[in-house]
């Protein structure tokens, strides 16, 4: 992938990532319940599903165009259990996912 094209998919994450960390410290949410067995929790916004693992918010599914918003590298860093309940996360709430944006360094 071109480094200009990672660099746009960023910039959607951060901006989709900020919006949602606003929301959230706002309680503009409800807790849908644990994910799976996971130490992890889904959260119903408004337009998005959110994924909030280990009480860091890592990834979203809009609800309304089914795209996908995967945040943990630039939240936390890499941990393979988080990118698992994102597997998860995702096979449960985006299926039929449009779009999925994934954060990485450039």
């Amino acid at each position: 992938m071109k480094k200009s094209v990672q660099e746009n998919i960023n910039c959607i994450v951060k901006d989709v990532a900020n919006e949602i960390m606003q929301k959230y410290y706002q309680g503009k949410y409800y807790s849908i319940g644990q994910l799976r067995n996971c130490k992890a929790e889904v959260l119903a916004f408004e337009d998005y599903y959110v994924l909030r693992s280990y009480n860091t918010i890592v990834a979203a599914v809009s609800r309304n165009s089914g795209n996908v918003y995967d945040f943990l590298r630039l939240v936390y860093g890499y941990t393979a259990t988080s990118a698992q309940h994102i597997a998860k996360f995702k096979n449960d709430y985006a299926r039929n996912a449009v779009c999925n944006h994934v954060y990485r360094d450039i």
